[in-house]
């Protein structure tokens, strides 16, 4: 009977209780007092955006010069990068999100990084909108108004002034596609872009070599700015290339500005020890036709020097293939005589170009 008993008992036992799922996270929304990490830190950044607004959760962070964090972390940041980064004078990264009010999830990724000088700062904002691609390319970012130049791409959007690059990336988990995001993206964006380039200090002028680039048929955001090794030749330093299109033809220009007449021939000196080099004549106070093979196959370079500044013109590499025929060459690329002309037009006053 005992056992009896004892076996129903453990049949009506209840099952053991199993405790519930926690709760989905709650959405941050933009109510209440914002808190930040580091107020400093975040005195460039605009409070709102739209619906958006700073996590008041502070997720804000610094790195580098009067942070508590040191500049190496940032490599926690640009995964595999970091040192693109450092190489370009970075001293300062700060690191906040914005979070939408409406409790949609969605988010606004921003890193605003310094650098030693505008030089370099507008080096790295051309490598990243730019960088080893082609402007031409339909997925290039396309030019926006806030600072001094902007950018939006597809779901991010970059933005340079003085010594800081603000990259902002749009997040959001629900979106249906990639082109619900852009969509989104492209709405709020812009304005966000537009708020930022106003508090950020700085001047707006362009480097002085990449305002020497003439601008008819320039390539929107048709500019990239280096910081050594101009055309991968050594010994140039600092300078800035565009890139151009008319119909079917593509070039591109140069431009190295120095402090002084003696620094500008050194440069020269530089571009006259390239294999096949040759003096021209007729353009500036002097000037040469040289052959670069620079992340390409080879391509013609006319390069003259007026005092301190040097400019050139060469063909687009990537309209340029091994085996080209004669005439497919002269449908993609200007002529010699076109280059003359265009290089001798460079160094007139832009009023007279």
């Amino acid at each position: 009977m005992a056992l009896l008993t004892f076996s129903a008992c453990k049949e009506d036992a209840p099952p053991p209780r199993r405790e519930p799922p926690p709760p989905p996270p709650k959405a941050a929304t933009c109510e209440g007092e914002a808190k930040v990490n580091d107020p400093k830190a975040v005195a460039y950044f605009p409070a709102e955006a739209g619906n958006f607004c700073l996590d008041p959760n502070g997720s804000d962070k610094a790195y580098g010069a009067d942070a508590g964090s040191s500049i190496d972390e940032i490599c926690n940041l640009f995964d595999g990068e970091c040192e693109i980064y450092k190489r370009h004078g970075v001293d300062r990264v700060v690191e906040a999100r914005y979070v939408d009010g409406s409790g949609s999830g969605a988010t606004i990724d921003v890193y605003l990084s310094r650098y030693a000088s505008t030089e370099k700062a507008y080096a790295m904002f051309t490598k990243r909108v730019v960088g080893d691609g082609d402007p031409a390319h339909p997925d290039t970012p396309r030019p926006i108004e806030g600072g001094a130049v902007s950018a939006l791409g597809i779901g991010n959007a970059y933005l340079w002034r003085g010594k800081h690059l603000a990259e902002i990336t749009f997040n959001d988990t629900s979106a249906a596609s990639a082109d619900d995001v852009k969509k989104k993206a492209d709405a709020i964006l812009p304005g966000l872009v537009e708020a930022f380039g106003a508090k950020l200090p700085g001047e707006k002028d362009l480097p002085a070599a990449a305002a020497r680039l003439p601008t008819d048929h320039q390539l929107p955001l048709g500019r990239r700015f280096v910081t050594d090794e101009l055309l991968g030749v050594k010994g140039t330093g600092a300078g800035a290339f565009g890139y151009y299109r008319e119909d079917d033809k593509r070039w591109r220009t140069v431009a190295i500005v120095k402090s002084d007449a003696a620094t500008a021939k050194d440069v020269m000196k530089s571009f006259g020890s390239l294999e096949g080099a040759a003096k021209e004549k007729g353009i500036g106070e002097e000037a040469l036709r040289v052959i670069v093979s620079y992340k390409g196959p080879e391509a013609e370079w006319l390069l003259a020097r007026q005092g301190a500044a040097i400019l050139g013109i060469g063909d687009e590499s990537r309209v340029l293939r091994d085996g080209m025929s004669p005439e497919e060459h002269r449908d993609k690329t200007l002529s010699q005589a076109d280059k003359r002309k265009r290089l001798g037009a460079m160094f007139q006053p832009k009023e007279e170009r």
